[in-house]
């Protein structure tokens, strides 16, 4: 079974490595990545650290994914007691001072353990959970009084956590002759008594992991150091205890959404890359489409075309109803004045059907995409050597990044691709790309950034090679 760490910057690698040796050490958790990870049942995940300002934070859903998988799923420290706390009742476990001062609401806010880093991860703030942490040992050891401490703490939590510093601290303690006192000899005892409540928080959770995750439960403490002594906070009741979710209704569109976005298949190549491949460069993918959107609204027709159009009759929809900007939004003008009202209503339901989490038509695993994707392995085979030239490109120039190709250039490809005439105006382009699920024609260019450079450096080997066989 393996064990996988999430850190940085309460607990270098060399010292997860050193506490934990058979664990895989990770940077600080972002949202996505424990789907990507893609652990097995019986695998125990680590969260210490996570990212939730520069990046999306990793989502409650996305660890309840894991639970459901049967992963052992443990949080302390930071983000990890955070989340362990908000979860402890479906099946998180927490560990050490800072998830059980959470669990019990001693502790309510994000920002007791957030602190700004640098992008080398290195912590560039105080996080204020071992600004209590300090007080209260210094406290204990008699350097300050209980109401100076109390003053100090609500002074600390005063700054907002992104400038929370011992020098801002300081600065702010200056406006009050008795507080810059007591800070003085805050300052002095924490420089000779060296603590960080989050690191050992982490140490803790890691040796014991490293002795057996199994046997790992919440951590509960009859004396907690982040206790209300020095925080006249009233005792709060903390989450309920574990209780059995299994059948409950948790795993949403976003659930379905991520997994489809994060979650590795065929050549670790997760399923909406392969695809949104498809859907840009297989000619073969809007009768796919069309053929799995209507039979989904058929049912179980004989015929999806003819059950569909009978399951809108009996909804009452008809295209007689639409008022002509409704039409023009679906329809190219040549459709709206060659089709029959049966395949103007048809093309019109296709096209409304998007990738969309909320639709049961929508795919999530690679299991539901069956029919759907022509050859899951030579897509997988596609997106992987596309990343590979985007990568390639950017490490030789960053400004060659995806992000910077001109948009200009990705449309006249995609028309090409798609065999639009050259005069083909945005009614046109929109129909095409909703044929393809898409939801418009420009949601489908900034899809094809990340196919782009693959294959327009594809299609210059070919012709070049066309070139040399006429030469």
């Amino acid at each position: 079974m393996s064990v996988h760490v999430f850190a940085g910057p309460t607990l270098p690698q060399s010292r997860i490595r050193e506490l934990c040796p058979h664990a895989v050490a990770h940077p600080p958790v972002r949202h996505g990545d424990l789907l990507r990870l893609d652990p097995k049942p019986g695998d125990t995940v680590l969260i210490i650290d996570g990212l939730w300002h520069q990046s999306a934070p990793i989502r409650h859903k996305e660890i309840l994914a894991l639970l459901a998988d049967g992963v052992r799923v443990i949080g302390a420290a930071s983000m990890g007691a955070l989340r362990a706390a908000e979860l402890a009742p479906y099946g998180m476990t927490g560990v050490g001072r800072i998830f059980d001062a959470y669990r019990t609401g001693t502790l309510d806010a994000d920002d007791e353990v957030a602190i700004l880093q640098d992008s080398d991860g290195r912590a560039l703030t105080l996080a204020l959970v071992n600004v209590r942490a300090a007080l209260e040992r210094a406290h204990a050891d008699q350097q300050v009084t209980h109401a100076e401490a109390v003053a100090l703490l609500r002074l600390a939590r005063a700054i907002p956590y992104a400038r929370r510093t011992w020098t801002r601290l300081r600065r702010a303690a200056t406006q009050d002759e008795t507080l810059a006192d007591a800070l003085g000899r805050l300052d002095q005892w924490r420089r000779t008594h060296p603590y960080d409540l989050k690191r050992e928080d982490a140490e803790e959770a890691l040796t014991l992991i490293a002795a057996d995750p199994a046997q790992v439960t919440a951590s509960t403490w009859a004396n907690p150091i982040l206790h209300a002594t020095i925080d006249s906070a009233a005792e709060r009741t903390g989450p309920a205890d574990a209780e059995d979710w299994t059948g409950q209704p948790w795993s949403t569109s976003f659930v379905r959404y991520w997994d489809a976005a994060f979650r590795p298949g065929p050549g670790r190549v997760p399923l909406l890359a392969a695809l949104n491949h498809q859907q840009l460069y297989d000619p073969g993918f809007p009768a796919r489409w069309r053929h799995r959107v209507l039979t989904a609204i058929a049912g179980r027709a004989a015929t999806p075309k003819a059950g569909a159009l009978a399951v809108a009759q009996a909804c009452g929809v008809n295209t007689a109803d639409m008022t002509p900007e409704q039409l023009a939004f679906w329809l190219t003008p040549a459709e709206q004045r060659d089709l029959t009202r049966a395949d103007t209503l048809a093309r019109i339901m296709v096209r409304c059907a998007r990738w969309d989490g909320a639709w049961t038509v929508w795919p999530s695993t690679w299991e539901e995409a069956a029919g759907l994707l022509s050859d899951p392995v030579a897509a997988a085979e596609s997106v992987t050597a596309a990343f590979k030239v985007n990568a390639r490109a950017e490490a030789a120039d960053a400004r060659h990044s995806i992000a910077h190709l001109d948009t200009r250039r990705i449309s006249r490809h995609l028309a090409e691709q798609w065999k639009l005439p050259p005069s083909a105006d945005q009614a046109e382009r929109d129909a095409a790309a909703r044929d393809r699920a898409f939801r418009d024609f420009a949601g489908a260019v900034e899809v094809a950034r990340a196919y782009y450079l693959a294959a327009v450096s594809a299609a210059g080997v070919t012709s070049s090679a066309s070139d040399s066989r006429r030469t």
